[in-house]
């Protein structure tokens, strides 16, 4: 049993944890979600263009829209066009077997901020991209779907490239 000083509190040795029987049917949920907010957004998609949505309270600029603000709780109501450039914030590792020779392959899965917007979303990265060059920070852009429908999947994955421009350097 150890003690941390600057908390106040006493950590425990559990043997083990409790567990309780029983069974989810997941598939047997039926899930209704109101998609009218995000209509806009689907739209652009088609086009090759991303918008997000606008918080009028706090100005903070979603992508993917949300229907509620998470800060202040207002309906974020204007949109504003953000690039199809992005960084990555962070990324992790999947270990993926592919079906078909049975090798074992490393994937980088990462949460991209795109420019112009104040969240992030998980994506793919270009199969093409070799896991050790993937570094947070790394510069990306959107590849695009030859056929568009009209939704998330439309980006097909994001690819590494070099960022000269000017407006987006730390110039002090």
């Amino acid at each position: 049993m150890t003690q941390r000083k600057s908390l106040d509190y006493v950590k425990k040795d559990y043997i083990r944890t409790r567990t309780l029987p029983g069974s989810w049917y997941l598939s047997s949920y039926k899930y209704k979600f109101n998609i009218t907010h995000m209509k806009p957004f689907l739209e652009k998609l088609k086009e090759k263009k991303l918008i997000a949505n606008q918080c009028s309270s706090c100005n903070r600029v979603f992508y993917p829209p949300r229907f509620v603000c998470g800060k202040c709780l207002v309906k974020p109501d204007k949109w504003v066009d953000i690039r199809n450039t992005a960084s990555v914030s962070t990324y992790a590792i999947s270990y993926l077997k592919d079906p078909e020779t049975g090798e074992v392959q490393q994937r980088p899965m990462v949460l991209v901020h795109h420019d112009g917007a104040d969240t992030a979303s998980i994506a793919e990265l270009s199969p093409d991209l070799d896991v050790k060059d993937t570094y947070v920070g790394m510069p990306i852009i959107a590849h695009w779907r030859d056929e568009r429908t009209g939704g998330l999947m439309d980006i097909e994955y994001y690819d590494k490239f070099d960022d000269d421009s000017d407006d987006l350097r730390n110039n002090d």
